[in-house]
């Protein structure tokens, strides 16, 4: 990481990885930001960011030009941050037969990552899920799989759940997120499945969705849980500064590196 003129050097709080990341990745939801906004965030808060997915979901299939998808592509690229479309714009293709096509096109554009979902759409057979990460990887992309429903009525299901990202990750995917929902609703109630998903798979296999539920009470939980080097997403732009106080135990949401470590690095 490139070491900064920063105003303080003599005051140290807890360092993080710097790019290119392989743990501690935060991946941004970047919906409907203008191109200016997008210059604005990475002037900001670019070396805090490694994805960026775009979420304005119906307007990334029926309504940016092409132009506009490239030149936003462009800043990021230029910052050394990847992109990729929304999970809900593959469910679109996926359940209209257009997966594949959806993924070339996506790759031609200059996205460098997709995300293959069913968290709204009848769950894709085990075999067809696979293919999907396969055909990603073959024309370019990063894979990253999701866990989960976006309205669930009930736990998942903890065997099932790791029977799933274990084939994921062997096909090629390239992390497998746990649904939002998911571990909102579990972490009210009993937290244990997602400890017993974590310990099987490995935290540097996951990824977790802490926004929009439960913010910021999920990302504390988190971070407390698995460690600060925890990846995470759904995180909206403004929240990418406080997303790094909270890493480092220095924000009014987790003050934990003064009041538990004693400021101690």
């Amino acid at each position: 990481m490139e070491e900064i003129d920063n105003c303080f050097p003599f005051v140290h709080v807890p360092r993080l990885p710097g790019k290119p990341r392989s743990r501690g990745l935060t991946t941004i939801s970047d919906a409907d930001l203008s191109i200016q906004e997008a210059r604005n965030l990475v002037e900001s808060s670019g070396e805090l960011i490694d994805y960026i997915k775009l979420t304005g979901h119906a307007a990334l299939i029926a309504r940016y030009p092409v132009d506009w998808i490239k030149a936003k592509l462009d800043i990021y690229h230029a910052n050394q941050i990847k992109v990729l479309p929304s999970g809900a714009s593959f469910e679109v293709a996926a359940i209209q037969n257009q997966a594949r096509p959806y993924m070339q096109r996506a790759r031609e554009l200059g996205f460098d990552s997709v995300e293959i979902s069913d968290g709204l759409i009848p769950l894709l057979p085990a075999e067809v899920r696979i293919s999907y990460i396969k055909f990603a990887k073959e024309i370019g992309l990063e894979p990253f799989t999701e866990v989960g429903r976006k309205n669930p009525t009930t736990p998942l299901d903890v065997d099932e759940t790791i029977a799933t990202i274990r084939r994921d990750l062997e096909a090629g995917a390239k992390k497998v997120t746990i649904e939002n929902s998911d571990v909102a609703l579990l972490m009210k109630t009993d937290p244990t499945p997602i400890c017993r998903i974590v310990e099987a798979i490995g935290i540097e296999h996951l990824v977790f969705e802490v926004g929009p539920n439960a913010w910021p009470e999920m990302t504390v939980w988190v971070i407390r849980s698995f460690g600060p080097e925890i990846n995470l997403e759904n995180v909206r732009p403004a929240q990418v500064s406080i997303l790094d106080g909270m890493r480092r135990g220095m924000h009014r949401f987790n003050f934990d590196f003064i009041t538990v470590h004693g400021g101690k690095v």
